[in-house]
């Protein structure tokens, strides 16, 4: 099942640790900006990469050319989250989605946005399927 909140604080990811928490990452998996900011370190958060690093400089952003890299890196993180939700358990995803802050996916790499979109709406389901 999937929660949506706003404001997620690290104080949540510490009292809720059966829960996995979604926010969205950089390749390097550093950086405390956005979401990361409360969520970066905690065992129960899982970092989808939107960005390839924690800058605003033009090569921090994917591009549609990323794809093949951006899915192969986070695949992992996907199977987590799939591996979770078909297990029974609750994820807590950003009300504001993936991508769709600092990393302007739907901008700089759609073709990534919209992967993320369907792998969540696949999350969704009922049955969710293992990548």
């Amino acid at each position: 099942m999937i929660e949506y909140r706003d404001h997620i604080k690290r104080e949540m990811l510490r009292a809720e640790p059966e829960r996995l928490f979604v926010f969205g990452d950089n390749l390097l998996r550093r950086g405390l900006g956005g979401q990361a900011n409360e969520m970066r370190g905690e065992p129960n958060a899982v970092g989808i990469p939107t960005k390839h690093k924690p800058a605003m400089s033009k090569d921090a952003f994917f591009t549609d050319a990323d794809f093949e890299l951006w899915k192969e890196i986070s695949m992992a993180n996907w199977r987590k989250l799939f591996h979770h939700a078909r297990s029974g358990g609750q994820i807590v995803w950003p009300k504001a989605g993936l991508g769709t802050g600092l990393a302007k996916l739907s901008i700089s790499a759609p073709a990534i946005h919209a992967s993320i979109a369907v792998s969540y709406t696949h999350l969704t389901l009922p049955t969710t399927p293992y990548v």
